[in-house]
């Protein structure tokens, strides 16, 4: 009797077990790919926002002090790449820097146009200064210099700001584009997502 109840040995495994794995590791797989294709197309809509929460602090500040500020682009010496976002303020007849909100540095490659015909800035906002091989720089003429000097939008402390239609911000790597607008109603900046 003993020699008719053996146990088989098995070597490797069945084809019901090989099966539950791979639909595992496919299953896997797919969540990973989806969750990595939102997770980039999620960080433009966060610059945006922070964008817009930015513009908005900034405005805040011109009602909160009475004064008229704006908003300049620094740009780079060597690159005439603008860099960052600077608030200025009005005082004594000039615009002076302050620190108060801090610069906006763009991330994620990608760059503001200005006013209702998207004139581009007069150069690219990329804040880690890594330009792209057929990207090219927009070089600064002499008639430039009175636009360096003066900001591109104007934010008065009676709740007014010019102009209405104010930026595009657009990134390198993807289509979308978001666009910045002034709700004269509600006193603030709202943020629309174009889609090419």
């Amino acid at each position: 009797m003993n020699g008719y109840l053996r146990v088989r040995n098995q070597r490797g495994f069945t084809l019901i077990e090989l099966l539950v794995v791979s639909a595992i590791v496919v299953i896997l797989f797919t969540s990973v790919i989806y969750s990595v294709s939102q997770s980039s197309e999620r960080r433009y809509v966060s610059e945006s926002e922070r964008l817009m929460i930015w513009i908005n602090l900034v405005f805040e500040h011109a009602m909160l002090e009475g004064a008229v500020y704006g908003i300049m682009s620094d740009f780079n010496a060597e690159t005439r790449e603008a860099t960052a976002l600077t608030p200025v303020i009005y005082y004594r007849n000039q615009w002076l820097k302050t620190e108060i909100p801090s610069r906006f540095l763009l991330d994620h490659k990608g760059y503001i146009s200005f006013g209702k015909d998207n004139e581009e800035l007069v150069g690219r906002l990329i804040a880690d200064e890594v330009l792209l091989e057929d990207v090219q720089s927009i070089s600064l003429e002499e008639s430039d210099t009175e636009k360096e000097s003066s900001p591109f939008i104007l934010l008065f402390p009676d709740g007014y700001l010019e102009p209405q239609e104010m930026m595009t911000l657009s990134f390198l790597e993807t289509d979308t584009k978001f666009t910045f607008r002034w709700n004269a109603e509600e006193s603030n900046i709202q943020m629309t997502r174009i889609v090419d």
